[in-house]
């Protein structure tokens, strides 16, 4: 516990000076940042989960990966996820035959498609982040996610009885569930109303953006738990990987994108 924390402070220290340098001096740093993030996550999924060891293949995901994140400068801008996508794919269907002989289907299916939604994951990241009123929406972002699974935690050990999803995560519980979108609920009204932004639909909002955060983190377990892996990575003590901190937000991103995209936050 005491390694946690200490990595919890350092990594909030880490993202408040990059936030910090971006916003108020160059923007490109959250654009660096979110990509060397991106490129992590790829890894730890096509390396240490799914188990491709073809370092092309590697290499190629990874610069597909930095070249799409990093160009993504705000919400509006994400044509320009099309062409890296496209050429990625083909790439992607080099390797598979190149490597046919040692990839089985699942090795297949991965490097083909993949990291393309988790990449647009990360790209929705850097431009909500970037987008005007970025700070707001990220904290947002962090209420419907991080908020949420706290809550969710502190309520399930408090008076969780009934499992929510015991084949892939034991420790959940409806009743976490439930705190932990009241939790959501309460700190998006008080954010919300100190940024001037407070509006019911905002609150019904939460509801859906909560919920995907949980389908998220149940959805990267359930990737560990199809090849008995205990965390994506370790490159984050005490905390697992980089998949291991952002599943639920990645979940999150595309369809705040889209409320932000379409004006409904």
């Amino acid at each position: 516990m005491k390694t946690r924390i200490i990595s919890g402070i350092i990594m909030a220290l880490i993202v408040g000076g990059i936030l910090a340098g971006g916003f108020l001096w160059q923007p490109i740093l959250i654009n660096i940042a979110v990509a060397l993030l991106a490129v992590a996550a790829i890894y730890e999924l096509l390396h240490n989960a799914v188990g491709v060891q073809s370092h092309l293949t590697l290499i190629g995901a990874s610069i597909y990966t930095a070249i799409t994140v990093f160009r993504m400068d705000d919400y509006n801008n994400f044509d320009n996820m099309i062409i890296p996508t496209i050429f990625y794919c083909i790439y992607a269907v080099v390797m598979i035959l190149i490597n046919h002989k040692s990839f089985d289907l699942g090795k297949i299916v991965s490097t083909y498609a993949l990291p393309i939604p988790f990449v647009f994951a990360f790209c929705f990241l850097c431009g909500i982040i970037t987008s005007d009123n970025g700070i707001y929406y990220l904290l947002l972002l962090l209420i419907f996610s991080s908020v949420c699974d706290m809550g969710a935690y502190f309520t399930g050990v408090t008076i969780g009885k009934h499992k929510l999803c015991p084949e892939i995560s034991p420790k959940k519980t409806v009743e976490g569930a439930i705190g932990g979108i009241v939790c959501s609920l309460i700190f998006t009204g008080v954010v919300s109303y100190l940024f001037n932004e407070f509006s019911i639909s905002l609150l019904l909002l939460t509801i859906p953006f909560c919920v995907l955060g949980m389908l998220g983190d149940l959805f990267a377990s359930a990737i560990k738990r199809s090849v008995s892996l205990k965390d994506y990575g370790d490159i984050i003590p005490g905390h697992g990987g980089i998949m291991d901190r952002l599943d639920s937000i990645l979940m999150i991103t595309p369809f705040m994108f889209v409320s932000l995209y379409y004006g409904w936050l």
